[in-house]
């Protein structure tokens, strides 16, 4: 493939914005800061050398869009992700709203109509209903927004923060994109249309539910606590919890508790008692057991 370009989206001259561009995929994240919604207009082709974006996968990391592209309207909302297709350069209408975090960030990618073809999932319901409707239609939406899962902001993080140039970069770049593309439609395939409905409070109980867990790994929490410290009942604490974020609450803590330790342990600062006792085990070689289950090697090998 051809070498990712780099370049400064000028739409946004104060914001940390970046546009990484290969034949026929291109990458975009950033984060900028809005005081007022801004209004602006794009277009479903890029300016350099990537083609039509006849693929568009918008990852909103934080804040919320309001777009509209042949005369349809969606949102997409703080740690939401959804995809679109354009069959032909199409004008699109966007309202960004400020983020109550304070900034706005996001995550994209695209891919022309030929590498989408080259990379089409033949399996993939929602990808067959796609190709079947552009068709007959100028502009295709994925019809829902379905949350971020800490997976894909993984790979996320990576994608962004990936240290290599040259020809490991475009190899880095394509297969992790290739990830989190096959991550996106399977969560798309996967998903049910008889699952629990969760309001926009429902929604916001279960984000501080996550954020509750985030910042107490030092403890041991129980669905009850967890349901009584944020005031939602248990069954759609554990449901609605499994819903949005594609894991349950004692996953994720587990997978929050891992993460830290595997900083921990490259700070080479503390004894294995010492981040046992950080991540809420009570014992050292419980620790240990939860640790190798995880990655399937002792935590001692890292010390």
């Amino acid at each position: 493939m051809t070498a990712f370009q780099t370049y400064k989206d000028e739409r946004f001259p104060a914001s940390n914005i970046r546009l990484k561009e290969a034949d026929g995929m291109s990458i975009a994240w950033g984060t900028f800061h809005l005081r007022d919604k801004l209004d602006m207009q794009k277009y479903s082709s890029d300016t350099t050398n990537s083609g039509n974006k006849y693929f568009l996968s918008h990852f909103c990391v934080s804040g919320n869009t309001q777009s509209t592209a042949a005369e349809c309207q969606f949102r997409i909302y703080d740690e939401q992700h959804s995809f679109f297709s354009f069959k032909e350069l199409s004008a699109v209408n966007l309202h960004i709203a400020p983020s109550r975090k304070g900034y706005n960030s996001f995550f994209e990618y695209s891919f022309s109509q030929e590498y989408f073809k080259e990379h089409f999932i033949q399996d993939s319901r929602v990808l067959n209903d796609m190709a079947n409707r552009i068709e007959k239609e100028s502009f295709y939406w994925a019809g829902k927004n379905l949350c971020i899962t800490p997976s894909m902001m993984s790979l996320i993080c990576e994608i962004t923060r990936q240290p290599y140039s040259g020809e490991m970069m475009n190899l880095f770049l394509e297969s992790k994109i290739m990830e989190l593309y096959l991550a996106q439609i399977h969560s798309f395939d996967s998903y049910d249309n008889r699952v629990l409905k969760l309001s926009r409070n429902d929604i916001d109980r279960l984000y501080d539910a996550r954020d509750y867990i985030s910042g107490n790994l030092n403890k041991r929490i129980s669905i009850l606590t967890l349901a009584r410290e944020i005031g939602i009942n248990q069954t759609k604490l554990k449901t609605g919890f499994k819903q949005l974020f594609g894991t349950t609450v004692f996953d994720y803590a587990i997978e929050q508790k891992m993460k830290l330790t595997i900083a921990l342990l490259e700070e080479k600062r503390l004894s294995l008692t010492e981040i046992s006792d950080i991540i809420g085990y009570s014992h050292p070689n419980h620790f240990s057991s939860a640790f190798k289950r995880k990655f399937g090697v002792s935590p001692s090998m890292f010390t």
